[in-house]
């Protein structure tokens, strides 16, 4: 028998470990390994994935060499080198690199504890108790309190780790007796054998080796484990108690285990819990607001947690039911019996396992938002891509606000041309992208020019040669934006590009695929692109400064560095890699501003240049200030006390219409309720908590009621940058009866909803950064009279109708289309798909950008197809609410019921017989392995 025994050893350990040499250095080496530490070197994945790579690596070929060189005449030594070491080690780097997520404090400390004994058991085998006088490394005591720390530990942890794996073996073994007494496999093996006699008998005698092996494996480790591991602390236990005394040992014991415990416990108090508990409770006054946020980062701790359960955890303990459904299957137990092997089953996994439901993502998302004014993947980018980043889990094509500042797309080449006519230009921005990583990938600009700017084209090309690119077609935004998103996709990608307007001065640029990058396996000449080639051109009145280039909102997955080649006209300039583009070009000329006037679709069109005393201020008018009380606003309290104390030091708050009024309103939040200030005096910006978030949209609507009628010359938010992502489309917004203005302190958002942008355009209104401007801007429009569209950039702009043909500088057309549509979409309350199509036929005959016309290029006749259906539809100027919230592939749960569980029926039989022979006899001779 004991001959038996050691045959048996000799061959489980010999032949896992070809078996594991052989898939290791074939199979996961070239199609997992290699991929893997690419994705590690291009920042994709963690570097921690690498230690779970190494330790698959190494592990097999390390213990093959110790066992050859050490214990190839030991087999009792090679069978614990096999399940004291090697299994384990092998078995928690594949469920590092393959199961688990990014790990949590709890998990962390398992996973290391386990770890710390796997070495500590490696150190007694080979070289035994360290205390010990004839020991190679002396005697010394520190070593083996050490020690004695690691091996009370390891009693622990043998326990722990082989409940857990009883809890899946017990049941492979049920189905293998299952399989085999069903006799299912008979008919098959039957078949197979008539019909291909010999390469089933080879396949057959290959498959019942492997499978007897893998069966061997599994079955055995969690009591082979257990026992090697409890028999090796009692080991050293008994060793040091013999040389240091029992007390002393039983203190060291005692002390580790207590550790251990008060962490294990501490770490399972998950933050989110806390976190829905404070944010059940009410909030109805500031002392309560200012209560929340000092909990903050509890708050974003544990609403993080909840948002990323699927990264950070296998699943949550009320969708495991893998063990009951799987008990139930094979045995048939009693419904209370099976809920109590999956609740002990859960309860060993908690550190594993999140508390609560898969409905608190969502909940978390919410709440974030309703707390923090910004969407939570926003806030809190960098901790989602790294729990992405830690299950090697590749977002979704489309560049969304995970990809804000990513580095994914290298801006190889700018160049920036000006072609001046007198006092405008034609402005054209060409840009040379590569993509440094192995997807296609779409960039994404957001970007704002001055309010009379207009653009006048976007083209892409897989060359800089001219006659190549392919060209633009104006849009209904609706219809645009639509056919955009549905051709970015990973699979079968075909080039698009979208530009849009999506605010008074606020414009958004995507274009994709930008071509993967060039691979190992690619050889000259390559057939497919490598870089995408992007112009744009857009007109600009001349300012003080210059030619005025776009400014940078925000930028997604597109990086540039000091290798960029950036050119201005024809010359190459140096000396910055931080800012997209300066703010200005000088102009080549100092021209003087001059009137123009164009006739376009029976209008007059005419911009007449100002001078500093054109400016005016109102006098004897009734304003409406809100102010924004949401969250971010914290971050712009000093600028709303300069704000304010403008308005004082100007007259507007002393109560006398004759020299002007402004009366303050202050929205709410949360369950507060918004507010009208009578006296200014009784507003107290110190004690005013800023907290939550509010839309424009809300905050007319807060607004609206709480005015009733009174008659006010303007109405204007005082806000910060808001928060875009996290805007609904809204079919109707609260109708102002005075001119909407937003004055965005600190920023401009990179976008508006569209409800509220054509309030903001119907009721004659705008948005700017200073509330001084603001008022400039009304009282110097109204000075002018009803025919001014707008004041803006040194320009009067105005418009009348007109009989005459139309005429005027053919060049100047775009900025006068641009600044004629603003004219007729003033007083549009309800517009409706007619009225559009009026002022979208300008935009398509002078090919320019509005907020009704998007420039989409299309590179083929499907693509063109789909734009036309979409075009057609009643809903072609419906235009969506780009969040750049992205849908993430979710890991699966492993521990919910899954029918692949376990080992199916109708395995073949002769595995069965040797698996339980070999479990029977070692079960038998464990106490021999402490010999």
């Amino acid at each position: 028998m004991k001959t038996l025994l050691h045959v048996s050893y000799y061959s489980i350990f010999w032949l896992w470990n070809f078996l594991f040499l052989t898939v290791v250095y074939l199979g996961i080496l070239p199609f997992v390994g290699i991929p893997l530490v690419l994705a590690i070197i291009a920042g994709e994945i963690e570097p921690e994935l690498f230690i779970a790579l190494l330790g698959i690596l190494i592990t097999p070929l390390a213990c093959t060499l110790v066992g050859l060189l050490k214990f190839n005449r030991r087999p009792l030594e090679l069978i614990r080198l096999f399940y004291g070491v090697e299994a384990p080690i092998l078995t928690l780097a594949i469920l590092r690199l393959f199961t688990l997520r990014e790990l949590t404090s709890a998990s962390y400390l398992v996973i290391a504890s386990l770890g710390v004994c796997m070495v500590a058991f490696g150190v007694e085998l080979l070289v035994g108790y360290l205390g010990k006088a004839e020991s190679k490394l002396g005697r010394h005591k520190v070593l083996g309190i050490i020690q004695v720390a690691a091996h009370s530990l390891m009693l622990l942890m043998g326990l722990y780790f082989g409940a857990v794996l009883f809890f899946y073996a017990v049941p492979v073994a049920g189905e293998l007796i299952i399989g085999f007494l069903s006799f299912r496999w008979v008919s098959g093996l039957w078949y197979e054998l008539t019909h291909y006699f010999f390469s089933t008998l080879w396949y057959f005698a290959l498959f019942s080796l492997l499978f007897v092996f893998s069966a061997t494996l599994f079955v055995l480790v969690p009591s082979s484990f257990t026992a090697l591991y409890i028999h090796s602390g009692q080991r050293i236990l008994r060793a040091f108690s013999a040389q240091y005394g029992k007390k002393r040992t039983l203190s060291i014991t005692l002390g580790v285990l207590t550790t251990w415990f008060v962490l294990f416990f501490s770490f399972q108090q998950q933050p989110q819990v806390k976190a829905f508990e404070i944010l059940e409770q009410p909030v109805t006054n500031n002392a309560e607001r200012q209560a929340i946020i000092a909990q903050s980062p509890i708050l974003k701790k544990g609403l993080v947690n909840a948002y990323l359960q699927s990264y950070r955890y296998l699943g949550n303990a009320q969708d495991n039911d893998g063990i009951k459904v799987w008990y139930d299957r094979v045995f048939s137990l009693p419904e209370p019996l099976l809920d109590g092997l999956q609740a002990v089953h859960n309860q060993l996994l908690s550190p594993f396992l999140y508390q609560g439901t898969a409905k608190d993502e969502e909940k978390a998302a919410k709440l974030y938002a309703q707390v923090f004014d910004t969407s939570l993947q926003k806030g809190e980018q960098s901790a989602i891509i790294k729990a992405l980043q830690s299950t090697a889990i590749i977002d979704e094509a489309k560049a969304g606000v995970l990809n804000i500042n990513q580095h994914r797309v290298f801006l190889e080449k700018q160049a920036v041309t000006v072609k001046e006519e007198g006092d405008w230009a034609e402005v054209e921005l060409y840009e040379v992208y590569q993509n440094v990583t192995n997807d296609v990938e779409e960039i994404f600009y957001s970007f704002t020019l001055p309010e009379s700017a207009v653009l006048t084209g976007v083209w892409l090309g897989d060359t800089d040669n001219l006659d190549q690119r392919f060209t633009f077609q104006v849009s209904p935004r609706g219809a645009a934006q639509r056919v955009y998103n549905a051709q970015v996709q990973r699979f079968n990608p075909v080039d698009p590009a979208l530009l849009e307007q999506v605010g008074t001065r606020h414009y958004r640029l995507r274009a994709f695929p930008i071509p993967p990058k060039r691979q190992s396996w690619e050889t000259e000449p390559i057939e497919r692109p490598l870089k995408m080639h992007l112009w744009l051109t857009y007109r600009v009145m001349n300012q003080e400064a210059g030619w005025a280039l776009p400014k940078l909102g925000e930028k997604r997955n597109i990086f540039w560095t000091t290798k960029t080649k950036r050119w201005r006209n024809g010359e190459e300039v140096k000396g910055f890699d931080q800012d997209w583009l300066e703010g200005f070009l000088p102009a080549a000329s100092e021209g003087d501003k001059q009137s123009h006037q164009t006739t376009l679709k029976g209008y007059t069109v005419t911009a007449k240049p100002l001078s500093e005393g054109d400016y005016v201020l109102p006098q004897g008018q009734r304003f409406a200030v809100i102010l924004d009380s949401s969250y971010s606003m914290e971050s712009q309290r000093q600028a709303v006390t300069k704000t304010l104390d403008w308005l004082k030091k100007e007259g507007f708050t002393d109560g006398r219409l004759e020299n002007n009024e402004a009366e303050l309103y202050l929205t709410a939040t949360a369950e507060e309720e918004p507010h009208f200030f009578g006296k200014w005096q009784d507003f107290n910006l110190k004690k005013q908590v800023f907290y939550g978030t509010l839309q424009l949209d809300e905050i007319l609507a807060q607004f609206k009621p709480l005015a009733g009628n009174k008659p006010y010359d303007g109405v204007i938010i005082l806000t910060d940058e808001g928060s875009y992502e996290l805007a609904k489309d809204q079919e109707t917004v609260p109708v102002m009866n005075a001119p909407l203005w937003v004055v965005h302190l600190g920023g401009f958002p990179g976008a508006y909803e569209d409800g509220v942008l054509q309030e903001i355009q119907r009721s004659g209104g705008g948005v700017a950064q200073t509330l001084p401007e603001v008022l400039q801007r009304m009282a110097t429009t109204q000075r002018l009279g009803e025919d001014t569209i707008a004041v803006v950039d040194g320009y009067a702009w105005q418009t009348t109708t007109t009989p005459t043909v139309e005429d005027g500088d053919g060049g100047f057309m775009p900025l006068a289309a641009r600044m004629l549509i603003k004219a007729l979409t003033k007083g549009f309350i309800a517009p409706t798909v007619e009225d559009l199509d009026g002022v979208h036929a300008i935009a398509k005959e002078t090919a320019i950008v509005t907020p009704y016309s998007s420039m989409i290029v299309l590179v083929n006749d499907e693509q063109r197809q789909a734009l036309r259906e979409a075009e057609a539809s009643e809903d072609r100027f419906e235009r969506t609410v780009e969040d750049g919230n992205q849908t993430l592939n979710k890991p699966n749960n492993p521990l919910q019921s899954n029918p692949s569980v376990g080992v199916r029926e109708g395995r073949i039989a002769i595995a069965l017989t040797l698996v339980l022979l070999f479990f029977f006899l070692t079960r038998q001779h464990y106490r021999q392995w402490d010999n």
